[in-house]
């Protein structure tokens, strides 16, 4: 009776469908409270994989094994436009919902190894970029006001654009220059730093957009919380009517992080400002910017400054020279 009661539940295991096994996933991804970006990612990628999977004749996650991965790898690797990082960002989402499945039963157990990728140089601002974007607008119109106050905020403080949209004014510790960020991709709150020019900027930026300590720092022009889209937009058309043909948000974040090494700034602080939970990531933005670390390179360089002072240096005799 038991080994009979063992052959029913293995046959309803291997039969679990696909769409069945990721309502489990979305479930358990609820219950330890993931973020909606997170849940959405996870279904996004879940309906491109389940297209594959469909159109080689694989209709329950029993059917899942090692060569169905590396055959959906080949798959995305011949897409148009599709680049490792692509393929790689596609894997992940697939390893978490399929390791998933493997730990209750649901498909043999493998490992889904990421393929090797080129790390592409992150795009950043140029000085002059910033210049022409930091150049102070007509005050009578709040909306270009507003766009040049998020440029200096982005570029001060380095946050995700999810993060900004969600501060709100009472999240602004004016006396103690610093700025609450209660909405981190890691969930954790932290406190940043605000220097003396954002710090300047934000009181004035305050006594003129006014509101309630809850209501969102960064508006609309009719006083409502301005989403992450309308941000974009916002700022894509202020960027291009400044001569600036870049217009992502994240290059501030890029641009923040890469100055911030320039200028001596060390990894471990970095990591804590940008709110990432891994040093590996910030490292990255050391070796991604090697080339402008070589710039003035002798001006820092110890054994360079110490050369300098006069008899900090050895005379090699000439061949043939008498000592």
């Amino acid at each position: 009776m038991a080994r009979q009661k063992l052959s029913i539940q293995q046959k309803t295991t291997e039969e679990k469908t696909l769409k069945e096994g990721f309502k489990e996933f979305t479930t358990h991804c609820k219950i330890k409270n993931l973020a909606e970006k997170t849940l959405v990612y996870y279904q996004a990628y879940f309906t491109k994989f389940e297209t594959f999977l469909e159109s080689i004749s694989i209709k329950h996650i029993g059917e899942i094994t090692k060569p169905t991965i590396d055959n959906y790898i080949l798959h995305l690797k011949e897409e148009t436009e599709v680049n490792d990082i692509t393929v790689n960002t596609s894997l992940r989402a697939v390893r978490a919902f399929v390791y998933y499945w493997q730990s209750l039963g649901y498909c043999p157990h493998f490992k889904i190894m990421l393929i090797k990728a080129d790390k592409k140089m992150k795009e950043t601002y140029s000085e002059h970029e910033l210049r022409l974007l930091l150049e102070k607008p007509n005050m009578k119109d709040f909306a270009e006001y507003r766009n040049w106050v998020t440029v200096n905020f982005l570029l001060a403080t380095g946050v995700r654009v999810g993060e900004f949209v969600n501060i709100r004014i009472e999240d602004i510790l004016i006396n103690e220059a610093v700025v609450k960020i209660k909405h981190g991709k890691s969930r954790r709150e932290r406190h940043l730093p605000l220097s003396k020019t954002i710090t300047k900027v934000l009181i004035e930026y305050m006594g003129i957009r006014n509101g309630e300590a809850d209501d969102f720092l960064f508006c609309n022009s009719y006083g409502g919380k301005l989403d992450e889209n309308s941000c974009k937009h916002a700022i894509s058309r202020y960027n291009k009517l400044r001569g600036v043909t870049k217009t992502s948000l994240h290059l501030f974040r890029h641009t923040f992080a890469k100055n911030w090494i320039l200028n001596g700034g060390d990894i471990f602080r970095l990591q804590k400002v940008l709110g990432h939970s891994s040093i590996e990531t910030v490292r990255e933005y050391v070796n991604m910017f090697s080339d402008d670390l070589k710039r003035n390179f002798d001006d820092f360089n110890p054994l360079e400054t110490i050369s300098r002072e006069k008899g900090n240096y050895i005379n090699i005799p000439k061949k043939g020279a008498k000592r």
